[in-house]
């Protein structure tokens, strides 16, 4: 069972996706972005961010990294996926 904190936690973080995945096809980088926020290799050291930009309350900055998807049957052209990493000002 969820508690209060984690139920308003997760839905912060849904918000979170909705706006970098907008964002991201607003910029046309991708057609189809997938939340890959479990693959935190994708924010190490050697690996820099696609873009930044400010949060919507700007009082941070959003970090995004990209990766495109292997093609796989049936798969639309065009999915790429992302992960974020936030950086208060």
């Amino acid at each position: 069972m969820k508690t209060f904190s984690r139920f308003k936690e997760s839905k912060l973080d849904d918000k979170l996706d909705k706006i970098v995945s907008n964002e991201i096809k607003k910029r046309k980088l991708a057609r189809h972005p997938v939340n890959a926020t479990d693959d935190i290799k994708m924010r190490m050291k050697p690996n820099k961010p696609a873009f930044k930009f400010k949060s919507p309350n700007s009082d941070m900055m959003i970090h995004v990294f990209l990766r495109k998807m292997l093609p796989s049957k049936g798969q639309p052209k065009g999915v790429m996926a992302f992960n974020y990493q936030l950086e208060e000002k």
